[in-house]
């Protein structure tokens, strides 16, 4: 089970890969979870040679610049390709045999000099043929990793990867486009960002149309209220759960809203907003509100949700069902397919993101479609 430090953990590395943190701040904590002294993550280009450190720790300017020369030496990553051991979290004696390794060049020459002696590591595959090496070390006079410490690594690895991946197509996309809010603005699903004094911090554009609307949910002076007052009274629960500073703070929670209008009512998903996005502190938590219509068409977000994660487009309407708050036997009626064809899509869906339950997935998808999704036309 993933304890709440290494959730804290995982949500840093997405974080960094939005640029909303360093990520030297990720991969401190990520050195601090695997009690190791040095770090580095970096990833490669086997056709051009091309190497960029995303981040390290313990290492001089000089070190970092120095590992470009002894990459193509490294017996450790080049080990790991060589034995294809892409996506496992491995120890430097199960890559390279002890021996080999003191008597090797990048050894004598570079490991020697940053006093690396233990690793815990792992080669990631990514798109385009490239891949990522992470590496957490610990000096000469401490122990090896221990096979418990090996599995807290794995258990990090696809979150890793997913960041990375991340970030590469943030790099690769027009830098002026990145901003999260940006973002925001193109998703279909209204989106609110709620802070810590009820006071809206940001309100996308179809969310906007939304509240101007006035049917079922409206802005006042207080913040965000839902039109009926047995459903605003719940709005008012999650959201104050969400906003709570001290203690065990709420995971969210769905809602329905009825519309005066007699229309369908909006679904709504509240979810805790990373501080980074609002520039909230920790003490004063925000809250993200996404807020689906279930008359409008969402197809740009099912190519957001294909673009990001790899999902199929039957995949990706059952995933924004869901984060709407629809259940899977109703998801099942309203498509026309079997409930076992639905329980498939989610398998898969769920394995396409290293999810390991369905509020795991959906919780990856509103931080994602929250602050990562690319533009769309």
């Amino acid at each position: 089970m993933i304890s709440r430090s290494e959730n804290r953990l995982i949500e840093s590395l997405y974080e960094a890969a939005l640029g909303h943190q360093s990520w030297d701040e990720a991969g401190l904590q990520v050195a601090e979870n695997l009690e190791g002294i040095t770090l580095m993550l970096s990833t490669h280009d086997p056709r051009s040679s091309a190497v960029d450190v995303v981040t390290t720790l313990g290492m001089s300017s000089r070190q970092i610049q120095e590992y470009g020369h002894f990459a193509g030496h490294d017996l450790w990553a080049l080990g790991a390709a060589e034995q294809k051991l892409f996506g496992k979290a491995l120890t430097g004696s199960q890559i390279v045999d002890d021996r080999k390794l003191v008597q090797s060049y990048i050894y004598n020459e570079y490991l020697r000099q940053v006093d690396v002696r233990y690793l815990a590591g792992s080669l990631l595959p990514m798109t385009g043929g490239q891949y990522a090496v992470i590496g957490i070390h610990r000096p000469h006079d401490a122990k090896d990793y221990a096979p418990q410490e090996v599995r807290r690594l794995q258990r990090l690895l696809p979150h890793v990867q997913r960041s990375l991946e991340v970030r590469q197509k943030l790099q690769s996309a027009n830098q002026s486009n990145r901003s999260a809010y940006f973002a925001l603005d193109q998703l279909s699903l209204g989106v609110i960002l709620v802070a810590a004094t009820g006071r809206l911090l940001h309100v996308n554009t179809a969310g906007e149309a939304m509240l101007r609307a006035g049917d079922g949910l409206v802005r006042t002076p207080d913040g965000l209220r839902a039109s009926n007052k047995e459903d605003d009274k719940l709005l008012q629960k999650l959201i104050a759960g969400l906003r709570h500073g001290g203690g065990v703070r709420s995971a969210g929670g769905h809602l329905r809203v009825q519309r005066p209008s007699g229309r369908r009512a909006y679904a709504i998903m509240l979810t805790p907003a990373g501080p980074s996005l609002v520039g909230a502190g920790k003490t004063s938590p925000a809250v993200l509100l996404f807020v689906s219509d279930p008359g409008a068409k969402i197809v740009s977000d099912r190519k957001v949700l294909t673009e990001l994660f790899g999902f199929t487009p039957g995949e990706a309407r059952l995933v924004l069902a869901l984060l709407s708050g629809t259940p899977l036997p109703e998801y099942a009626r309203q498509s026309g397919v079997s409930y076992n064809t639905v329980r498939t899509m989610l398998a898969r869906a769920m394995a396409r993101t290293d999810s390991r339950s369905q509020v795991e997935l959906v919780l990856l998808v509103a931080r994602a479609l929250g602050g990562i999704a690319p533009r769309v036309a």
